[in-house]
């Protein structure tokens, strides 16, 4: 199925809610992503909606102090390479950023050059975050062992959107 380019607008993107978690879940499966967390830290989740209701994407934090852990970036099949997750990308690291969060996480195995490019995530040594992230259930699966860590600062990014005007 060709995919077509989506607008931020042709979706409606808000908090997610109770009565979302199972599509959510299985959307996660779809794309082979984990579970674990999702559950606990489900407040800090985004859906995507499509004009009909349904589910067409998802973004989630896990927040630990200062310091957050990206996860759970997801699109369904039809809408993947369409903008979509770049969208629900730009609203999670606003949110993040108004909410004080000062650093932004993430562990992947296939989307490091899409958060370096779009977003300027850098990578990291992942010792540095042990620490504050070893609460998290998603950073202590084996299979996210191997990902690769990058980081966001949101207060960088803040200030040289300032000085140049620009905004995600």
């Amino acid at each position: 199925m060709e995919s077509k380019r989506t607008t931020c607008q042709e979706m409606n993107i808000f908090p997610a809610v109770q009565a979302d978690l199972a599509d959510v879940l299985a959307l996660l499966t779809s794309v082979d992503l984990p579970h674990e967390g999702v559950e606990e830290h489900f407040s800090g989740f985004l859906v995507a909606k499509d004009q009909d209701g349904r589910l067409a994407g998802t973004i989630g934090i896990e927040r630990h102090g200062s310091v957050a852990l990206l996860r759970s970036a997801a699109v369904a099949g039809q809408f993947q390479h369409s903008g979509l997750g770049s969208c629900l990308t730009n609203v999670l690291l606003e949110t993040a950023r108004k909410s004080g969060i000062e650093k932004v996480v993430l562990l992947t195995s296939t989307a490091s050059g899409f958060f370096a490019r779009r977003f300027g995530f850098a990578e990291a040594a992942r010792s540095d975050y042990d620490g504050r992230l070893a609460d998290s259930p998603e950073w202590r699966l084996p299979r996210c062992s191997s990902a690769v860590c990058m980081s966001l600062d949101l207060n960088a990014t803040e200030k040289t959107q300032s000085s140049t005007g620009t905004n995600n």
